[in-house]
Order: structure tokens, then sequence, then C-alpha cells
């Protein structure tokens, strides 16, 4: 069996590195990474390698159907010699070295035994794996067992406590940064990089963890088709693959299903909770399931994954009272207000995509009546279309009534409890924030409501925000703002107020989440802070 980091030799004196377990169309999927030239190893680079396939060995660049990306792939009968890490890293130790690299091998290994690590499920792949180190050569270490390779990195923490291992100093992150070419820049690189606890320094020598599976996959392969290059800010829900080869994110995302990267550096880049931005390039696969791609070919350029905010870090500004916003934050209005634009633009010939009305979430009567004549044009009906949308709106809520958003009472009863002053302030017309609040069943929760009909202007302007702090008596540095559209975090940036991000829609986009203090994915999580 074919495993990634596993390195194939060919008769012609070419050495592969194996990028993907198991073979498409009986070839190992692989990429050429060393030549055989005076009777040493020459490492290649991207561009050498490539360059002289299509020259001297055509036969093995191969675009690949089910990835669509093209790679190099080396037919079984012309392997002459699998090199595999299990092997390399065995013969390392059981036969006395007077090679430094090895020495160091030997050593890092006998101080994970100590500390309980079963070495079984360990190889060292890279220049090692073929004899061709150097005496400044890297140590890359391969482990087939996830229990096991989180055991190292937590070993790793210990040793480097205990002085046995240091960290890497800043000419060693300055290596690695050169080396990866990546797309984030140097500060970036090494904060993502040193949570990790994959990196670690032995006798003044790099060493790098990963993980690979030897568990064998016998569903039938996806095909994928690429759709587009994007760029995303989404929430990680799920980082249980996030070391694994290919590394793979679950995303919070209406039509997404994951961040998949191919790329040893955004390999563990982002953990469950945390927001990214993203990018790389849609594929759908053959099932129907679509996932963005970092990596979609060997250098990923204009590709990467960045943390934009770390998990844990929701410590709250200071307030002494909190503000709501209505539509989207407390009350899951936006989902009936789509529903009925769509009914109306259809009732006049046209239709409205649910970005677009997403688009609309946040704004007053005029800027929304201005987005609609821009995007439908000059000879749009306004006057007919709000007719319309507001009848199919009412006879929809009437019915089925309108739900309060995840943690809203949850939030209430904390709020209660400790005697935090609160009110509501938001975008819609007074007559319309009450009838919408009788029908999700809060009539009377807000002892304060602030609307559009009492301030000169809207949100964004920061006029409402202003006159509730006013009204609540409170300083307007001390009112925690919660928004969950664009249009009102400006406008609590605007009046000067602390304020959490909790969007209603997804994606959102990065410069909203970076003007808001804190960013959280609903009210449940803010009760829990608070």
């Amino acid at each position: 069996m074919y495993l990634a980091k596993d390195f194939i030799e060919i008769s012609e004196g070419l050495v592969f590195a194996v990028v993907e377990s198991g073979m498409e169309e009986g070839g190992v999927l692989c990429f050429l990474r060393y030549r055989q030239k005076d009777s040493q190893w020459q490492k290649l680079g991207t561009d050498e390698a490539n360059e002289l396939l299509s020259h001297h060995y055509p036969e093995y660049l191969y675009f690949s159907p089910l990835k669509q990306a093209h790679c190099h792939a080396v037919p079984t009968h012309k392997i002459v010699k699998h090199h595999q890490p299990r092997e390399r890293i065995q013969h390392i130790l059981e036969q006395p070295t007077t090679d430094r690299v090895e020495q160091d091998v030997v050593m890092l290994c006998d101080l994970f035994k100590q500390h309980g690590l079963d070495l079984n499920e360990l190889g060292v792949t890279g220049s090692i794996l073929i004899g061709a180190q150097k005496q400044s050569s890297d140590i890359d270490l391969v482990f087939y067992s996830k229990q096991r390779f989180d055991q190292a990195r937590k070993i790793i923490e210990i040793l480097i406590q205990q002085g046995e291992c240091a960290t890497l100093d800043n000419v060693h992150w300055e290596e690695s940064f050169d080396r990866r070419s990546c797309e984030l820049n140097y500060e970036e690189y090494v904060w993502h990089e040193q949570r990790k606890l994959n990196k670690v320094m032995i006798n003044h020598r790099k060493v790098d963890l990963s993980f690979v599976s030897d568990i064998s996959n016998d569903e039938q392969p996806i095909q994928y088709k690429k759709l587009e290059f994007v760029t995303l800010t989404v929430q990680v829900i799920d980082d249980a693959l996030a070391f694994n080869y290919p590394a793979e994110f679950t995303i919070r995302h209406p039509h997404i299903d994951c961040i998949v990267s191919y790329t040893a550096t955004y390999t563990g880049q982002a953990k469950t909770g945390e927001w990214v931005e993203v990018a790389g390039m849609v594929e759908e696969g053959d099932d129907g399931r679509k996932r963005i791609v970092v990596g979609s070919s060997r250098e990923a350029k204009g590709e990467y994954i960045k943390v934009i905010r770390d998990a844990g870090l929701t410590k709250l500004p200071h307030y002494s009272a909190i503000i709501f916003d209505m539509d989207g934050l407390v009350l899951d209005t936006e989902s009936t207000y789509c529903r009925a634009w769509q009914q109306a633009a259809l009732a006049m010939d046209m239709s409205l995509s649910n970005e677009f009305c997403l688009s609309l979430s946040g704004l007053h009567f005029k800027d929304m009546e201005q987005k609609l004549v821009d995007h439908c044009g000059s000879t749009f009906d306004t006057e007919r279309f709000f007719t319309l949308s507001g009848k199919c709106w009412r006879e929809s809520v009437n019915q089925h009534g309108i739900a309060e958003k995840k943690g809203f009472s949850n939030l209430l009863n904390k709020l209660k409890t400790k005697g935090i002053p609160f009110c509501l302030a938001t975008n819609s017309a007074r007559v319309n924030a009450l009838e919408c609040l009788e029908l999700a069943g809060l009539k009377g929760i807000f002892p304060l409501i602030i609307t559009r009909d009492e301030v000169a202007e809207g949100k964004p302007a920061p006029d409402i925000f202003l006159t509730a702090a006013d009204k609540l008596n409170q300083p307007i540095n001390q009112c925690l703002v919660l928004e969950d559209s664009e249009t009102g975090i400006q406008a609590a940036v605007a009046a000067s107020a602390p304020c959490v991000f909790i969007p209603s829609t997804l994606p959102v986009k990065r410069v909203t989440a970076n003007l808001a203090d804190c960013f959280l994915m609903d009210l449940d999580e803010l009760a829990q802070i608070i």
C-alpha cells in the first residue's frame, strides 16, 4: 500500500514523494523530489521537477480527473524501490550510526519513549528516508496513529518545558517561512505555527511532526470539478481532521461543507469555533457536495487559511448596559422578509436571489428602496413591490408567527438576574417593531424600545444608539451593542459604542468582523460569557 509521505524510486534515478494514499488509474499520485546526479541525490524544486519531466520523462506528468489537478504519477510496474518511513526509522534505531542527523533521530525517539510513546506507529520521511540528508538537514517525522501524533505533540510541550528540546529561534522561523513561500506574512505564519506544537528543535536541528492515516478507504473515489475561486470568512465547526493529509475543516456555510488543504502550511491551521478567512477553489463532487480547496496547485499561489478570531478570545469590553438590535438578532425575521420579497418579485415577473435579499438585511426603508432600484432598474415600481411583499409577509407570519433567535431567552434571564439594564434599538418603524415582537410572543419584554421614528437618521448613522444610551441614562461607551448586520456594526462604531457581532447570515465580511469588539456565533455564547 502506498501512503502519503512514502517515497518511490524508478530506474531512471528519480525519486518521487507520494502525495495521496492509494492509486489512481493504476498509478501512484506523487511529485518528483530528487534525481540522482554524480552518484548523489539532488533535491528539486517544483519548477525544476516539472521542467525535467516535461523535457525527458513526460510520461510521468499527470492530470488527475478525480482531483482536477496537475501532479505526477508513476505506474506501479515502473517502481524499483518503495521507501517506507516506518522501515527506515526502525533501521536507524536498530543499527549503530555515526551520522549526526540520524543520531538526533535516535535521541528524540529515546525521549519520546521515556515519556510513554509507542514508536511502532512512527516513521521518518524527507531526505533521511533515502539517505540523502546533509548535516544541516531537518528531521521529518510521520505518525500513522492520530492518538500517537497528539501524544507526541503533548510530549514536545513537556520536553520544551524541561529544556530537553527548544522552540524554534528567529533564524529557523525565517528559514521555514522562506521555504513555504505562503500567502501569510511572517508574523501571521509564526503565530499559526507556534500553537500547533508540531515543530521543535533538538541539538539545534529542526524537527517537523506530521500525521498520515494508514487506514484504507474502500469507498468509491469522488470526482470533483472546479467551480470558482473565492475568498470567504467562515467559522470552523469541526477540526477533527485538521492534521490529516489532506487536512479538512468542516465549516458553517449554507452551501459549502468543508475546507480541504493539500498544502502543509495550512495543516492544523484552525480550531473548532474559530473564524477563518479562506482563499481557494470551490469544487463540487459528483455526490453534489462542495468544498474549498487550498492547494489546488502545488505552490498554492493566492490560496490560504488565516484565523481571524482565536478560539477563546471572547473577552467582552467593559459595559454597564446592553442594547439589542431586533431583526436577525432577537427575532428570526430575515427569513420571513426574504420569502416575502421573493414572492412579491415573482408576482412582478422578476426574481431576487437569496444573496440579494440577505444584502437588504438591516437597511432602512429608503436605503432598501434605492438598492432595489439600482438592482432592478429605474422603472422598478417600488411602491407596488412593498405593498405586495407586505401582504405576503403578513399572511405568512399571521399563520406561522416569528421565531426568536437561539439563546435570546437564556441571555435575557442572565441580564435580569444580574440587574444589567437593557433595551431594544431598531431601524424598524415602531408599529412594525411592536407587531413583530407580539407575533414572536415577546410583547412587553423590553422596558425601553427606540425605533427609527424617533431619530433624525437611521443606522448606519449613530443616532439610534446615542438616543438609547441617553434614555438608559448610561454613557454610550458603556453600552454594549449587539448586532447581526454590517449596517448595525457601522452604526455602533459611529456612536463609539462597544459592540458584539453575531451574524444572522453566512458567510460574513471580514471587514465587518474586524470592526466589532467581539465576534460570536449566537446569543447563547454571549450568555455563557456574561
